[in-house]
């Protein structure tokens, strides 16, 4: 049957508006300010600079809420290094996503004043220690502006001078969501304090961060008879065999029983997903979380007080089809609102980017 001519005249109607017309009042008005500021968020794939969703890119720390931080540190990494490429490579894959979020419709550039701040410089990249000590000092300058820090690493290890720095070296322990393959609260391996396998163990002995307000997601494979420490202290350990048995809604509901309202922190190991999802780490783990169960979790985690977060142990070398950084970038737009809306809710401010 042919189509009315008062439809068709109505389908051309819509047919006029450009990308930039949205009906959502504050979408609309978010894309007409991204043109008037020439803000390069919908730009080229393969053009212009490789900021973190196309973020102001600045060392200026007057006025912002949150920095997107690349640490560039694979440093003692265990089994295949190549994290160090990982900000580079997620910096390319966000431009894939954002600026706005597609079920919440949350314009974190509308909610926080976020930049890309560079990333953190390692006087010694190949030293654990010179390393660890220049990322705590970067992390202790955030902490004195009062920025929020969104990180994107690296081997795990980076996760402890990070936390330890946001609070001060313990004046202030925060909660914990972890999700990973590994609880990474080894002690000593192969004689060094200081490795990715020991993250969580100097993060809460340095009281950056309360075991009983940690929890840890996604564990399996051989070393889960090597952390007793998480159950020692009292952090709450979810194997994935008990999120297959119980489900993510569980899982979800128990990490916002255990973090409470108190500031928290978020950690996601990539190596926490399955293999077959992403294969571009230092150590892979098959029988992890699907791409979709970690969305969801973080999904899940809305309205939590972060004030800081982290994606870490990707590795650019062994990546198939770039598939990994792809997954990180999707994942860390999703922190990046929790972040925002967490940042608007504990101030009770907003500031917008502004590119001009």
């Amino acid at each position: 049957m042919k189509i009315s001519a008062d439809k068709m005249a109505l389908y051309k109607q819509f047919g006029k508006t450009g990308m930039f017309d949205n009906k959502d009042p504050a979408i609309h008005a978010f894309f007409q300010r991204t043109l008037a500021e020439e803000a390069p968020v919908f730009e080229d794939f393969f053009s212009g600079e490789l900021n973190f969703f196309a973020a102001p890119r600045t060392t200026d720390l007057t006025n912002v809420d949150i920095a997107m931080v690349g640490v560039p540190m694979d440093a003692g990494a265990p089994l295949r290094p190549g994290a160090r490429l990982a900000p580079r490579a997620v910096r390319e894959w966000t431009k894939n996503f954002g600026p706005v979020h597609d079920l919440w419709h949350t314009i974190p550039y509308e909610l926080c004043n976020i930049i890309d701040y560079g990333d953190v410089y390692l006087s010694n990249p190949n030293s654990v220690e010179a390393a660890v000590a220049d990322i705590q000092a970067q992390y202790d300058v955030f902490r004195a502006a009062g920025v929020n820090t969104l990180s994107v690493g690296g081997i795990h290890t980076i996760a402890h001078p990070m936390v330890a720095g946001l609070t001060g070296n313990g004046e202030e322990a925060l909660g914990l969501v972890h999700i990973d393959a590994h609880c990474d609260t080894l002690g000593a391996w192969q004689g060094e304090e200081l490795s990715d396998g020991s993250v969580f163990r100097n993060a809460v002995l340095c009281g950056a961060i309360d075991p009983e307000r940690t929890i840890q997601i996604g564990i399996r494979g051989r070393g889960t008879v090597m952390w007793d420490f998480s159950h020692d202290v009292g952090m709450r350990v979810v194997t994935m065999d008990e999120l297959e048995d119980k489900g993510v809604q569980y899982v979800i509901d128990l990490a916002r029983e255990i973090v409470g309202d108190k500031p928290t922190y978020l950690s996601v190991d990539i190596d926490g997903f399955d293999a077959s999802y992403a294969p571009g780490t230092q150590m892979p783990e098959p029988f992890g979380l699907t791409s979709r169960e970690g969305r969801q979790i973080l999904r899940g985690m809305r309205g939590v007080d972060f004030v800081g977060a982290d994606i870490v142990e990707i590795a650019p070398p062994y990546d198939c089809e770039n598939m990994t950084a792809n997954l990180g970038a999707a994942l860390m737009f999703e922190m990046l609102c929790l972040l925002s809306e967490a940042r608007v809710a504990r101030t009770g401010r907003m500031q917008k980017t502004h590119w001009k």
